[in-house]
């Protein structure tokens, strides 16, 4: 959790995919020429509140809204042959709210809980093949720790059970997900740290249609990792990250690099 006040977090990230995997992990047969790149501008801000406790813990609030651009085109097998189909939108996405987050601290432990609360407010069309919103309302309860073991080496993680309503436009609800995001590194310095970082996807029930499981359930999965490089001061934060994916199931599969910086006012 940042100190008490206002702290400004803002993502940029830049995700290339050439793969879109079916649910054995192959690529899509009847896919061809699949090219996906995605950029997202994220601005997220956190107050934790000075004179305010609940259960021993801080208290914070936070809100979270990114503008996403998005490129993807690909040739499809069809009845009457190969079509090649295109597609390029941005606009902003969706709202992310997470009201109460209660964080406990000790010399080398710390935690938070809270729940994130996705809104539909971003650019959606029923008629596209790329959006920057999901036109669904979210939520999500999530965990997550820092601890250090040893002076020097620090393990972190969030672990978060996502819970998807239905779209309206589609009648189409997507299953449950779990995502937990980690990281492993170490103080080089005391302003420098390197490290491993990555994320593990599940999707734990089956997408619907119209109250119905939707074809085998297209339940996605993706395991991810690569290097991590952070600078730190009280008053700033710079972050990169490289994560590939492997494992992958009904998903595109690709590589994605993060660059994140954090201010405190």
């Amino acid at each position: 959790m940042p100190p008490p006040g206002l702290t400004n977090f803002f993502y940029l990230s830049d995700y290339r995919a050439n793969e879109t995997k079916d649910s054995d992990g192959h690529d899509k047969s009847n896919i061809h020429d699949f090219d996906l790149h995605v950029q997202a501008l994220s601005m997220r801000m956190d107050y934790v509140y000075t004179d305010y406790s609940i259960l021993g813990a801080k208290v914070e609030s936070r809100f979270a809204l990114p503008f996403v651009k998005g490129d993807i085109s690909f040739n499809v097998d069809t009845p009457v042959g190969r079509v090649r189909r295109s597609e390029n939108q941005d606009g902003v996405g969706d709202l992310m709210l997470a009201p109460v987050i209660l964080g406990w601290s000790s010399p080398r432990y710390h935690q938070l809980v809270g729940v994130d609360i996705f809104a539909p407010i971003g650019s959606y069309d029923k008629d596209r093949m790329f959006n920057s919103g999901r036109n669904t309302w979210s939520y999500g309860p999530w965990y997550a720790f820092t601890a250090y073991p040893l002076e020097n080496l620090e393990v972190s993680a969030k672990l978060i059970y996502l819970v998807n309503g239905k779209n309206p436009d589609t009648d189409y609800r997507s299953g449950h997900e779990f995502n937990a995001d980690y990281n492993l590194a170490y103080n080089f310095t005391r302003e420098w740290q390197v490290g491993l970082n990555g994320y593990i996807y599940k999707q734990l029930s089956d997408d619907e249609r119209d109250g119905h499981t939707f074809g085998d359930g297209n339940r996605g999965q993706v395991v991810a990792f690569g290097p991590t490089i952070k600078y730190q001061t009280p008053e700033i934060g710079l972050v990169a990250k490289w994560q590939h994916e492997t494992q992958v199931e009904n998903r595109a599969s690709g590589d994605r690099i993060w660059l994140q910086a954090v201010y405190r006012f």
